[in-house]
């Protein structure tokens, strides 16, 4: 019996091997048609977007009808289609003297436990999938898997050892790669894309008009994931998508940029118009959203909970309203002064100061603190740091 290195390479020999054939055969594919393709740089490793200390056997991922048939690097669960656990049984004994030997039956319930934990992840960082596959593959047995919301469904062993047995596995492939993209286990509304600033998504939906009814032309909405993941292998998997995502996940000063722009065109303005001050400028307060018609980016002021209206109460209170560091001087100096439209173009301003210096993201604050920089010499450190009242000299 081959050790389970072995066993990798023969059952991803076999899947590309079926891919090469199945691409000089069908001519003229059907529109949702793909390959199945494995991870094609060694096995036993860990997805580079997992959370948790599990290596994988083998995977197989979705591909472009006219991609190279040749695997793929770096596998992520966000990208897997499905998971094959590999494992060896033994059933071997040399002149008549014992040696201890591997229940296939237990093996595959072990095998099968697997798939089904590595299944969560791929729920986890897939959010267009209704269901998810497996495979196992424990000596000459292969055996596939479905795991739906409510229950498991699984095949009968195929025996690849058994002359004509193969069949069913090569068979089970090339319909996988020739049915819809649905049967595949995929929500053909929503879709997984990738642009400068990382993945996002595309839910298309129809609109719901002002009078509560569904308008029946889609629409296409934009997000970078949902509020409310389906992280979870059974029950109902609900998704919540954002129609905007936070200054703190979008990862380009180019975008920021564009965000700044439309906040000073457009969000001012709009104060104006609404005649309210929102009095708590921050990261938290403005999102970026990305238009459903052409994906455009604007920026959006959200959290009004310390607004107030223009000519009534304008005048600075006690509790000194908005988040450090961007308040504007009146407030950490107590001032009484009355408080107007300019304030928030102060906070405005001072957020804008505050990501140049430290980053818009987390992996900025890291790379910051990695080049070894001292931000204490720097008057902008006050502004978190140390005494209210000083906070307006720096």
């Amino acid at each position: 019996m081959p050790v389970e290195k072995q066993m990798y390479s023969a059952f991803r020999n076999l899947v590309l091997v079926v891919m090469r054939c199945l691409g000089n055969i069908v001519l003229e594919p059907p529109e949702d048609c793909c390959l199945v393709l494995p991870y094609s740089e060694g096995s036993d490793f860990k997805p580079v977007d997992s959370n948790e200390s599990d290596k994988l056997d083998l995977v197989l991922v979705v591909g472009a009808w006219d991609s190279s048939v040749a695997g793929v690097a770096q596998p992520k669960y966000a990208d897997t289609f499905a998971v094959v656990e590999v494992k060896r049984v033994e059933k071997v004994s040399f002149d008549g003297s014992s040696r201890a030997v591997r229940d296939g039956g237990a093996v595959l319930q072990k095998a099968r436990q697997q798939v089904v934990r590595y299944n969560r992840q791929v729920y986890e960082h897939q959010h267009n999938r209704m269901f998810t596959c497996g495979l196992t593959v424990c000596g000459s047995l292969v055996r596939a898997c479905l795991f739906g919301p409510d229950r498991i469904l699984s095949s009968e062993d195929i025996d690849v050892a058994i002359p004509g047995c193969d069949r069913v596995l090569v068979r089970l492939l090339v319909n996988l790669c020739l049915c819809e993209e649905s049967r595949r286990g995929y929500i053909p509304t929503i879709q997984q894309h990738e642009d400068a600033y990382g993945r996002y998504w595309t839910i298309r939906c129809n609109r719901i008009s002002s009078s509560g009814e569904q308008e029946p032309e889609m629409a296409t909405f934009y997000s970078r994931g949902p509020a409310m993941a389906a992280d979870r292998n059974f029950g109902r998997h609900t998704r919540g998508f954002p129609a905007a995502e936070r200054l703190e996940d979008i990862g380009s000063p180019t975008l920021f940029a564009k965000v700044a722009w439309h906040y000073v065109e457009r969000g001012a303005a709009g104060e104006q118009r609404s005649e309210l001050l929102h009095r708590d400028m921050s990261t938290s307060t403005i999102l970026v959203v990305r238009s459903p018609l052409d994906g455009t980016v604007h920026g959006l002021l959200v959290d009004f909970d310390c607004a107030i209206s223009v000519g009534v109460d304008r005048k600075a209170r006690l509790e000194r309203t908005g988040t450090l560091p961007f308040m504007s001087v009146l407030n950490p100096e107590a001032n009484w002064l009355e408080r107007t439209e300019l304030d928030d173009w102060e906070s405005f301003l001072y957020l804008v100061c505050w990501l140049e210096t430290f980053g818009i993201n987390k992996e900025d604050h890291i790379s910051v603190r990695s080049r070894g920089k001292d931000l204490r010499g720097f008057r902008i450190y006050g502004w978190r740091h140390g005494l209210m009242s000083s906070i307006p000299e720096n």
